[in-house]
């Protein structure tokens, strides 16, 4: 038995009519493609991948977040058009784009220095905020991603209100994730 969890700390987004709909029209226009897609209750912004994280150390995450979310009051984010990451000319990664105001990367600025604090190494990547909707392991037919891209990239899906900070531990099963829920600290 080990004694880490894997885990993380995120905004969850409740997906509303117009994603769902978005969804479900790229599941259909490609379902032999090679596609993961995230359950829509699963939908989350990700603020820190924390990784294998010690019982004491998911103490202290607990002990910050509450005390991090008493900074700051209620903000919203839009939800407001489509965009993916690529890998060796291969989209790997299918997201929304997100518009926030400071709220969010002052919140991901303080969590990174806390963090390192108390040992979690951070992040050397820049922070780029994005709701992950699938994974892309391979398209065959990137003619038809690109066309249903083209056709949906401009969508306006939702404005969400974030009230909550999640703190989530990741078990990895074979059917996809299972997400549990270690801290909700509110804003």
């Amino acid at each position: 038995m080990t004694n880490t969890i894997r885990t993380f700390i995120a905004i969850k987004i409740l997906p509303e009519k117009e994603l769902i709909k978005t969804l479900a029209i790229f599941k259909k226009s490609l379902a032999s493609e090679k596609i993961k897609w995230v359950e829509p209750n699963n939908l989350h912004l990700t603020l820190k991948f924390v990784g294998d994280t010690s019982h004491g150390q998911v103490e202290e995450i607990k002990n910050l977040l509450e005390n991090i979310s008493n900074q700051f009051g209620r903000f919203s984010l839009t939800l407001n058009g489509l965009g993916f990451f690529k890998s060796k000319g291969q989209p790997r990664v299918l997201f929304a784009n997100l518009e926030y105001d400071e709220s969010l990367e002052l919140i991901y600025n303080i969590l990174e220095e806390r963090l390192s604090e108390i040992g979690i190494e951070k992040d050397k990547r820049d922070f780029k905020p994005h709701l992950t909707l699938a994974r892309i392991k391979y398209i065959k037919n990137k003619r038809l991603f690109y066309s249903v891209m083209e056709k949906l990239k401009n969508t306006y899906f939702q404005k969400s209100t974030v009230s909550e900070i999640h703190y989530f531990q990741s078990v990895l099963k074979p059917t996809g994730p299972v997400y549990q829920t270690l801290k909700v600290a509110n804003l």
